[in-house]
């Protein structure tokens, strides 16, 4: 049978085969290289803004460190201001001087431990109640803000007493101290020098 045929038949034959093949070839091979550069083609664009960040980052990171460092330098100076908290009792001679300055009495206090924001530091809650006019109050809460020491007002209540032009106010706060409840890393001589007993005026002071 294959005798049988011509040349035209032959030849139509040949460019029947190699249409299925182009054809196979299109589809087995062309269509899954397409679908495949075209999923990575998508992936590079979605690749291509996270590039950009991570070298924006990358170019950004000596900035950062430098900042973390100075933050860190910053946190260890507020550290190393803050009083010591065996020097406490000091702080209170210095509130109860201010007070007698003032022309405040200060009719009763109350001393109790709270949560302060970082583990080193150590936060004192004072409850006072005052009792003076209103120009020796209000100069007398000025000075406690301006404190040389880390401290903060709050809930600050003010009840008068009496008729009287300038009468009496009876007055409740909460004075909140901050000092170091810990050594940063010192030397143990260094700290065992801190730690030994003040100069007998310091303590003088504190009584």
């Amino acid at each position: 049978m294959l005798a049988r045929l011509g040349q035209r038949e032959w030849a139509l034959i040949a460019i029947a085969l190699t249409l299925v093949v182009a054809l196979l070839w299109y589809f087995l091979l062309i269509v899954p290289m397409r679908q495949e550069t075209e999923t990575v083609r998508q992936e590079i664009e979605r690749l291509i803004p996270e590039r950009n960040r991570g070298r924006q980052a990358q170019r950004a990171l000596p900035e950062l460190r430098a900042a973390i460092a100075e933050l860190q330098a910053e946190r260890q100076a507020f550290l190393r201001a803050l009083p010591r908290e065996e020097r406490l009792a000091q702080v209170l001679n210095e509130i109860l001087t201010e007070a007698l300055r003032s022309g405040v009495t200060v009719r009763s206090f109350t001393r109790s431990p709270t949560s302060a924001p970082v583990p080193e530091v150590r936060a004192v809650n004072l409850a006072l109640s005052l009792e003076a006019p209103f120009p020796e109050t209000y100069a007398y809460l000025k000075r406690l803000e301006q404190l040389s020491r880390f401290s903060s007002l709050s809930g600050v209540n003010l009840s008068v007493q009496g008729q009287d032009v300038n009468p009496l106010l009876s007055t409740s706060l909460t004075l909140t101290l901050y000092v170091l409840a810990k050594d940063l890393g010192q030397p143990e001589g260094a700290t065992q020098t801190q730690g030994a007993p003040s100069p007998p005026g310091a303590q003088g002071g504190g009584r």
